[in-house]
């Protein structure tokens, strides 16, 4: 759980998280129980959606161990950025904090620190939040939470933090009219430059569930923040679940928690947004295959079929967590299978090393963790 992902071509990445009882603002445990392992499968692999068992592959290691971090990729060049989390060294209770930014060339089998300017501290160990990255390389992160790893009382935010990968700039955008500080919530982007946050909890004094008919956007253009109004289904509030954007414009969620992180479970687990309407619809899904509500989970589109994977089991308020992978059928709304059985290699076309090496590449002027042996 607390893991991201990220889909590169064909393969659906997996970083970091923890298999601990967690949550994202919760005070620290002292406990080593959060990862630094990366793992990918290829969604191309037809076993992934028949009985055959597929393969998952080891890649190489984050420089440090994360959750609750948010990552996205670079459409020029497929680069992987990781951004914010609560880090601690690998393997270990002690919090990292060197770098809030983590860039993997995976072509290159490495991990370096960007070099960035304008960098807003207080960004720096941000949770429960999710980027969304345009065309032109700028990833947009909304609001989050943040608490110490060594402790304190956590803080919320609702400022708009702006990477630009190209420039390797930052910059914060504090906007009159945004939402109260958020976390947890779901940030989609759209075609046309608009990004949906669905869901989530604000801190006004205290939590307070984002109202699903309440659905907030931000026009990447125009820097502005404005409310929709979501009518049809009534669908109940809830924070870690998952969005994707589906070929037809949709939004789909998928499940969540009521008012904490680890449950209780969610209705509907499966909804759909339509972005011209503003319309809420419940899928009728058959019963075949249908997984078990989930929270701090991933999911992903490939093509028409909607991957989920990890997570809690909300229905257990986080006593049990969820090793499965599921397939959704998006056109069909049919979940067409699952699947808890797994095959672990080291990828087939690169080494993987064992401890990180600092050094810097002169070439692109980013302090570069490579791997050793």
């Amino acid at each position: 759980m607390g893991q991201s992902n990220a889909l590169i071509g064909t393969k659906l990445y997996f970083f970091g998280g923890s298999p601990a009882d967690v949550s994202s603002l919760s005070a620290p445990s002292g406990l080593p129980n959060n990862s630094n392992e990366v793992f990918y499968f290829d969604l191309s692999n037809s076993s992934l959606i028949n009985t055959v068992t597929p393969t998952w592959y080891k890649d190489v290691e984050m420089p440090i161990a994360s959750l609750y971090h948010t990552s996205c990729v670079n459409p020029n060049d497929s680069a992987v950025f990781i951004f914010g989390g609560r880090q601690y060294l690998p393997n270990s209770s002690n919090p990292s904090y060197y770098s809030p930014v983590y860039r993997l060339d995976h072509n290159k089998n490495s991990w370096s620190i960007p070099n960035i300017t304008g960098y807003n501290s207080t960004f720096t160990n941000r949770t429960s939040i999710q980027a969304v990255i345009d065309n032109t390389g700028k990833v947009f992160i909304f609001g989050g939470g943040r608490r110490s790893a060594t402790g304190g009382d956590p803080s919320f935010f609702n400022d708009m933090n702006i990477f630009d990968i190209t420039s390797m700039s930052w910059t914060t955008l504090v906007i009159s009219q945004a939402p109260p500080p958020s976390y947890a919530y779901t940030a989609t982007l759209l075609p046309s430059g608009i990004i949906v946050y669905i869901g989530g909890v604000d801190y006004i004094s205290g939590i307070i569930p984002v109202k699903m008919s309440e659905i907030r956007t931000f026009n990447t253009t125009s820097f502005t923040w404005s409310i929709k109004s979501a009518n049809g289904s009534s669908i109940s509030s809830r924070l870690g679940h998952s969005a994707v954007l589906n070929q037809n414009g949709d939004i789909i969620i998928y499940g969540g928690s009521d008012h904490d992180i680890l449950g209780p479970q969610v209705f509907p687990d499966l909804a759909v947004l339509n972005t011209n309407s503003w319309v809420w619809s419940i899928p009728n899904i058959p019963s075949s295959n249908i997984p078990q509500v989930l929270a701090s989970h991933s999911a992903v589109l490939y093509k028409n079929y909607m991957f989920v994977a990890f997570g809690v089991i909300t229905s257990t308020g986080g006593a049990l967590y969820n090793k499965d992978y599921y397939i959704l059928d998006t056109q069909k709304y049919v979940w067409v299978t699952t699947n808890n059985s797994m095959i672990t290699t080291k990828s087939p076309s690169k080494n993987q090393g064992s401890q990180p090496n600092v050094g810097v590449d002169p070439s692109s002027n980013e302090l570069v963790l490579s791997e050793i042996g």
